[in-house]
């Protein structure tokens, strides 16, 4: 009934209009095409005229979707901060199966920051102080006069080196002295200045002072296999054993300005016509390699440093004095290179020399 009247009224408004939209007809025809404004009986049509029912409830549709999918973002996080809640404690009480759910606010969690689970740390554990050089040596020499590195506590590292490193001049087969000059025994060398050798051993055969010391002790003291910790410091302590110093005789080998004459002709015969020091090289007066002299195979040439104290000489102590000792040294040499012998006085000058070394 309401429809009805309106459009009365909107037939009387069209026919009042008429002049008017004559009017308008009579000037359309010099107006651009772009400049056209509707009519009043157009806007009068399109305002009576009813409107689709889908253009009014399509912003409702719209705004419930999205309210909807709002509320499915808040419902996922919430379910994620529920599961992120830290369980409680054993001392606190547990929620009752009847009891309804807490409400939880809504707050978006990020779930790429997951809290850390609670880790327990145990009790620290300081390491040992490490020892100084000093320290370990310290320990070294209580290792080197402990009879317990051998089998049965039958001897120390002392037992043939002394406390000081130094030879005790005697001549072992295992433990067992033997008499010197015996094919099968083994001549006590001196460790004064061990630390500055190449290769160990009269039969050359270690290339380490670790591998030496563990040698002695495993196979000719038949003690147990020592530990690292033991073998460093015995190594610290007899590396700490250097050689005596003898005014006459440089640094180097040579002799200094104060040296008697007997000391420097000894020198001149030493590097010259003696031929000594083809084998024992200055200024450690020994050599890597192994040589054979005649005296029964090939070992390790010793360092002659020190030797006028280290008596008996060779691998089985076979010479009692450094004179004979240089004397035998020499007919080798001489054979083998077609050279003269020495005289007298040049054996004296020569061991004059090695025995200021």
């Amino acid at each position: 009934m309401a429809f009805t009247g309106l459009r009365s009224v909107v037939l009387c408004l069209g026919l009042l209009a008429l002049p008017a939209l004559a009017a308008d007809r009579s000037t359309a025809s010099y107006l651009p095409a772009a400049a056209k404004k509707p009519t009043l009986l157009q806007i009068l049509a399109a305002a009576a005229k009813p409107k689709p029912a889908h253009i009014a409830i399509a912003p409702v549709r719209k705004h419930r979707v999205r309210h909807a999918s709002v509320a499915a973002r808040k419902r996922k996080a919430l379910h994620a901060a529920m599961a992120r809640k830290p369980k409680p404690m054993q001392s606190e009480p547990m929620p009752s199966k009847t009891a309804q759910p807490t409400t939880v606010p809504v707050t978006p969690v990020a779930a790429e920051n997951p809290l850390a689970p609670p880790t327990t740390v145990g009790a620290a554990v300081t390491p040992p102080a490490q020892l100084s050089e000093a320290e370990l040596a310290a320990k070294g020499l209580e290792l080197f006069n402990d009879a317990s590195l051998s089998g049965g506590n039958k001897a120390s590292c002392a037992t043939c080196h002394f406390s000081t490193g130094h030879t005790n001049n005697k001549t072992y087969v295992g433990l067992d002295v033997v008499a010197d000059g015996d094919p099968n025994g083994r001549n006590t060398p001196t460790l004064w200045g061990v630390g500055e050798r190449a290769v160990f051993g009269w039969a050359g055969q270690a290339a380490t002072l670790e591998d030496s010391i563990r040698g002695i002790i495993v196979n000719r003291m038949k003690g147990a296999e020592p530990s690292k910790e033991s073998l460093a410091a015995l190594v610290a302590y007899v590396r700490t054993l250097n050689y005596p110093k003898n005014w006459q005789v440089k640094d180097d080998g040579t002799p200094s300005a104060d040296a008697s004459a007997a000391v420097k002709r000894g020198y001149d015969l030493y590097v010259g016509d003696g031929g000594c020091g083809t084998c024992h090289q200055l200024p450690s007066f020994d050599k890597k390699s192994k040589d054979d002299i005649g005296t029964g195979g090939k070992f390790k040439v010793p360092t002659l440093h020190a030797a006028a104290s280290t008596a008996p000489y060779f691998h089985d102590g076979r010479t009692a004095s450094l004179r004979d000792a240089v004397k035998l040294m020499w007919e080798f040499y001489a054979k083998k290179m077609e050279s003269r012998l020495p005289t007298e006085a040049e054996l004296d000058d020569l061991t004059a020399y090695v025995g200021a070394l």
